[in-house]
């Protein structure tokens, strides 16, 4: 039986100024939160997937305001608080890609102390001298870190846990573009735990050479393309293409060399040279 959980205590949003624009506790089982329409409910479960570690930059004027959100969560037992801050271009798009510092104790331990002293900072991505904070956080939770290129993130496994209302009714994964099949399929895997990295890797490896066979597959069809007798496609025949191609291009670099040698560069007589400034004038006229 799994014992993984991730369990969210309380959440608190400051304002660029200082104030507290929000502050909540939460107990274990069902939270609802409740509130007129536009009252910002949908707000604060943004601020909740981007704590987390999920990647969000469509604010609200209203969240634009707040410069960080601070949580308290639960690890399979461990308490740590966590922080994002909220940064934002000229055109009033946000960082995504925000890094996370992670304090490994309760809240209020966490706001007594200075951000630099007891608080460890960890980016978005994951680089080979340093873990990102999805790499803390799946270690924490007994989480498989997967590697290849397709890489796995916290935001993608709270995709699952976290659908806003623009997503297909469909869809069990918040929706995304350029989303794959086999990263839904990674990320259930993990949740499930049934993941295995040699799997996975074969599966990476399928996708790659259905697109290595579909490339070669055009390839084919282009040559088709160039050709009346089938049988100048086989092996010995293009072999015997290339050579005599390589040929021809060996005795035109020959020549252009010769002429360079040899000086064979164009001579003009003194008759030419008039001739052509009577056309040149012609040609003014015309025009």
């Amino acid at each position: 039986m799994m014992c993984n959980n991730l369990l969210l205590n309380r959440l608190l949003i400051y304002t660029r100024d200082g104030k507290i624009a929000y502050d909540e506790k939460f107990h274990h089982g069902v939270n609802i939160i409740r509130g007129e329409n536009s009252s910002g409910k949908s707000t604060i479960t943004h601020f909740m997937f981007y704590v987390l570690g999920g990647a969000f930059n469509d604010w609200v004027k209203e969240a634009k305001k707040c410069s960080h959100v601070i949580a308290e969560v639960v690890l399979n037992g461990a308490v740590l608080t966590l922080k994002r801050d909220l940064n934002f271009n000229e055109e009033g798009k946000a960082n995504k890609s925000e890094p996370m510092y992670i304090f490994w104790g309760e809240i209020k331990e966490a706001l007594e102390s200075l951000v630099g002293e007891n608080w460890h900072k960890y980016s978005f991505i994951t680089t080979p001298n340093k873990k990102s904070f999805s790499n803390v956080l799946f270690e924490n939770l007994d989480i498989p870190i997967v590697k290849g290129e397709n890489n796995i993130t916290m935001h993608q496994i709270l995709r699952l846990m976290y659908v806003d209302q623009e997503s297909p009714t469909a869809s069990l994964f918040l929706y995304e573009q350029f989303d794959s099949s086999l990263t839904r399929e990674t990320i259930s895997d993990l949740l499930l735990g049934i993941y295995n990295q040699d799997l996975y890797d074969k599966k990476q490896r399928k996708v790659e050479a259905e697109k290595e066979f579909e490339d070669v597959k055009r390839e084919i069809k282009m040559m088709k393309q160039f050709t009346v007798d089938n049988i100048e496609l086989s092996p010995d025949a293009l072999k015997v293409c290339i050579e005599n191609k390589e040929k021809d291009i060996l005795r035109i670099e020959e020549q252009l060399i010769s002429y360079r040698t040899e000086g064979h560069m164009p001579r003009y007589t003194q008759k030419t040279k008039l001739e052509f400034e009577k056309q040149n004038e012609i040609s003014i006229n015309q025009r």
